[in-house]
């Protein structure tokens, strides 16, 4: 968990950094907040000093320049200047000896009365303690391969996604991380939606530090159209020179005539993929009709919602003082009608320049025809041009609530549906051709949630940490406030913390704070103020909230910072990844006892570490020796530490999975030829041995016990991949391969994470490719294949599987809604056959179980705010 100062310390901390200003003796002093882990203040409030006329910019510098933040100047590159009447407000962004830091950025806040400037504040998050070298250890290109190979634990989604050309930036832990910053896209097979994130890796280290998505997914002359609920509407065009009319709006303030103009693109049925990405792609062309009746074509596929719901929006913003969704009157662009590959795309997303709306088919209008989700993916544009809140945990989950409390103003404003309504609150209610308002949101803003009682505590690889399943815990606060105070109020207030308070790493207590800055600066009365933070309070936005949330399970290891390779126990001995408390350098390999004690470091070397597996008395891992190709090994200690660290294999190919029993170490190993993933098996001082050797045979996901190595073996057939599970014996180099499993959907099954016990090997396998899947097992020499849990209507939703000789535990999405009961649980059942039973009630999400002895299990647990390796030794049963 974050660390903050004790109130004592921060009160003597701040009363050092307030130094006097001009102000009168008889005026209350300027308020300073400190931040952890830096000398600048997170917020210094209360000010009224004077500043230089002219340039803002320059006035800024001039102010920050003061002892009290501990800032240089010269590290600032200003990014813009927002005016709000008589305040100013310029927001600098943070460079570390030349690279831009990820998140940091300052702002300082000026007041214009009687043509006298002063500086009323200033604040944000600035590191001073930044002191990383700027030259990298590893190249863009081999970053990119690490981070396809750690980043996206999907193997279906890897085999689409590639990397893009990478770029260096400075990530603010410790004294600094400097990290490739690498685009990568692709099919999102999971999920069915495009790929588009962006992967930060470690640059001297090739450590994957974590990836943040860049898509913003809903959970959605003059001319005449109808919109999808039959409203005639006045549509904006441009009428061409052979008469014929298409949506491009030159009418508005922003159109300078050569840009600012609001234009709607028909992709005629295009691939999301063919779109998706920087700008309008060549060759697509605005919607387009002969006559300016832009007829029943265009209302199905959107285009004339989109183009009169930009126009909205635009109106919207204008109103608050802001010139499109740049601030700079920018062109907005729309993109409607595109499919996925042919089907429906059933949603709409915002990818960083421009809208993208699909058609939602015969159960849903297009996604543009619905102004709350308009309003929300045009939001995301606004949020990217002021406070760019980076899409990942509490800043990610303030994006969102954002995004929706925008959304849905503009909608009930635009409509004049009244606050009291109970569909004021809802988020996409209006996308739904048949099923009624409630059931077809797919938010509400009066949900209610409260940080302690319903923040969903995941990991950062599962919803990006959590921004759309928290976001109405921030959002509802602002919606809050909203119904006290009313819209022109309340829309004001959070707009100005949006673009005048917030920064891009901010939290909830951040964003709590930039609020009630904005309500002080807006000139609030001390009765309203009161309402903001009566608002927070409710949603349980205070100090030490993610401190009281209850948990059943044991804490093994606290505050991970790695948890994308599974942890491995053997016996009451344990191995996992981690890295340093503040997220510096590389990741190592640790290792403990159930029984207690803190984890003790196993790797001895600096490279990156990481894929750790034990038999309970030597642990094995992949590490990467950091060079501009880097070296690939396997390496092996005694987990008491008695010897040094012996390297098992070495390679400049990618190391994958690995797997230890007594003598004998498994690894997957990329073929640098084939660009295959190939089964490696190495048994004492003896030589390897390529297990899947036949040409476009591939092995995946090893495990070994008893001599017995179970894997995932995997082939191209007739256009589609078939995977089934396979047992080499090491003793005698034979192999058995199981049958696989007959698909009885439209493609073949697809098995998943084999496991061997010293008895049987068992597995998961998706036979009708719903995503559920049912449990099966096998002794090791192939016969006596056995359904545990049959694959069919019933099945779960389970990802991954671990076992013992007692249990097998289970990895299951229960349901398929971004809901606290829907975070991925653990299951387990005896190996025998029996019940599922849950086997913990933690709240938060339970990721990539490790079965030990009995049915004891670690796990790694996001629960208590942080991320956590924990333990249990039987089922809760219920919950």
């Amino acid at each position: 968990m974050s660390w903050r100062p004790p109130a004592l310390a921060a009160a003597a901390l701040a009363a050092v950094l307030a130094l006097p200003g001009p102000a009168a003796a008889d005026d209350p002093p300027p308020q300073v907040e400190p931040r952890a882990g830096t000398e600048a203040p997170a917020e210094v409030s209360g000010l009224a000093e004077p500043a230089r006329a002219g340039d803002p910019v320059a006035a800024a510098r001039e102010h920050l320049a003061g002892p009290r933040y501990r800032i240089d100047p010269a590290d600032l590159v200003p990014l813009h200047t927002v005016v709000d009447g008589g305040d100013e407000t310029v927001r600098f962004a943070q460079r570390h000896r030349g690279l831009p830091v990820l998140g940091g950025q300052y702002l300082v806040h000026f007041r214009t009365e009687v043509g006298r400037r002063t500086v009323t504040g200033a604040g944000g998050r600035y590191l001073t303690e930044l002191d990383v070298a700027t030259t990298p250890a590893i190249t863009a290109e081999l970053a990119g391969r690490l981070a396809l190979a750690r980043l996206i634990p999907d193997q279906a989604t890897r085999r689409t996604a590639k990397a893009g050309a990478g770029e260096l930036v400075v990530v603010p832990r410790g004294a600094g991380v400097l990290a490739w910053r690498l685009p990568l896209t692709g099919r999102d097979v999971r999920r069915g939606l495009p790929l588009l994130r962006d992967a930060y890796v470690d640059a001297h280290t090739g450590r994957p530090l974590f990836s943040v998505d860049r898509l913003r997914l809903a959970g959605p002359a003059e001319a005449t159209g109808t919109t999808a609920y039959g409203e005639r509407v006045t549509l904006q065009a441009y009428r061409r020179d052979d008469g014929a009319y298409e949506l491009r709006d030159r009418s508005r303030p922003m159109w300078n005539g050569a840009t600012g103009e609001i234009i709607t693109y028909d992709a005629k049925g295009a691939s999301v993929f063919d779109v998706i990405g920087p700008g309008v792609p060549p060759g697509l062309e605005p919607a387009r009709s002969a006559t300016p009746e832009f007829g029943p074509e265009h209302t199905a596929t959107g285009a004339v919602d989109a183009h009169h719901g930009a126009g909205l929006v635009y109106a919207y913003y204008r109103g608050l003082g802001r010139e499109g969704l740049d601030g700079r009157g920018g062109s907005m662009h729309s993109v409607v009608n595109v499919t996925w590959d042919g089907e429906p795309f059933i949603n709409a997303l915002w990818d960083g320049t421009k809208m993208i709306y699909g058609g939602g088919g015969t159960d849903f209008h297009s996604f543009a025809a619905a102004l709350d989700v308009v309003g929300h993916e045009l939001t995301h544009g606004v949020i990217e041009h002021s406070a760019n809140l980076l899409y990942l945990n509490q800043s990610g989950a303030m994006n969102e609530g954002l995004a929706d409390y925008f959304g849905n103003a503009v909608e009930v404003d635009t409509l004049g549906v009244p606050m009291t309504h109970p569909d004021a609150s809802l988020l996409g209610e209006r996308l739904c051709k048949t099923a009624p308002p409630a059931e077809c949101a797919t938010r509400d803003l009066d949900d209610g949630r409260h940080a302690t009682r319903d923040y969903l505590g995941v990991t950062v690889g599962f919803d990006a940490g959590g921004v759309h399943l928290n976001s109405t815990i921030f959002s509802g606060a602002l919606w809050d406030i909203r119904e006290r105070l009313g819209g022109a109020k309340a829309d004001k207030v959070v707009y100005k913390a949006l673009t005048e308070y917030m920064t891009p790493l901010d939290d909830f207590l951040d964003g709590r704070r930039a609020v009630e800055s904005a309500a002080r600066a807006a000139g609030l009365t001390a009765r309203d103020r009161l309402v903001v933070a009566a608002a927070f309070d409710r949603h349980g936005i205070q100090r030490g909230w993610d401190r009281r949330i209850p948990t059943d399970s044991r804490v093994v290891a606290d505050n991970l910072m790695t948890a994308f390779a599974p942890p491995a126990l053997s016996g009451d001995r344990y191995v996992v990844t981690d890295s340093a408390d503040d997220g510096t350098g590389p990741s190592y390999i640790v290792t403990g006892s159930l029984r207690g004690g803190d984890p003790v470091r196993l790797s001895q070397n600096d490279d990156l570490n990481d894929l750790p597996a034990t038999d309970g008395r030597r642990g094995v891992w992949a590490s990467m020796e950091t060079g501009q190709e880097g070296t690939f090994r396997v390496l092996s200690r005694p987990l008491d530490r008695r010897s040094p660290e012996t390297v098992v294999h070495e390679s400049p190919a990618l190391v994958n999975t690995v797997a230890v029993a007594g003598d004998t170490v498994v690894w997957e190993g990329v073929d640098p030829a084939a660009g295959e993933m190939e089964l490696w098996v190495k048994r004492g001082a003896a030589a390897p041995v390529n297990v899947t050797a036949e040409t476009g045979v591939e092995g995946y996901q090893p495990t070994i016990e008893n001599g017995k190595v179970a894997y995932l073996r995997v082939w191209v057939e007739g256009g589609h991949v078939h995977t089934t599970p396979a047992v080499y014996d090491v003793a005698s180099g034979t192999q058995v391969v199981l049958p696989e499993a007959p698909g009885t959907g439209e493609t073949p099954s697809a098995s998943l994470r084999p496991v061997v016990t010293s008895g049987h090997v068992v597995w998961l396998t998706d036979t009708d490719g719903d995503g559920t899947a049912g449990v099966m097992r096998a002794a090791t020499d192939g016969t006596g294949v056995t359904a545990l849990v049959p694959d069919g209507p019933d099945a779960p939703m389970a990802f991954w599987l671990d076992a013992g000789d007692t249990a097998v535990t289970l990895d299951v999405l229960p349901g398929p809604t971004l809901q606290n009961r829907d975070l991925p649980k653990l299951f387990q059942l005896p190996l025998a056959g029996g019940a599922l039973e849950r086997f913990s009630c933690n709240r938060g999400e339970q990721f990539l179980p490790a079965a030990g002895d009995g049915r004891r299990v670690i796990w790694f647990d996001g629960t208590a705010g942080d991320t956590d390796l924990v333990t249990r030794d039987r089922p809760a049963r219920r919950c």
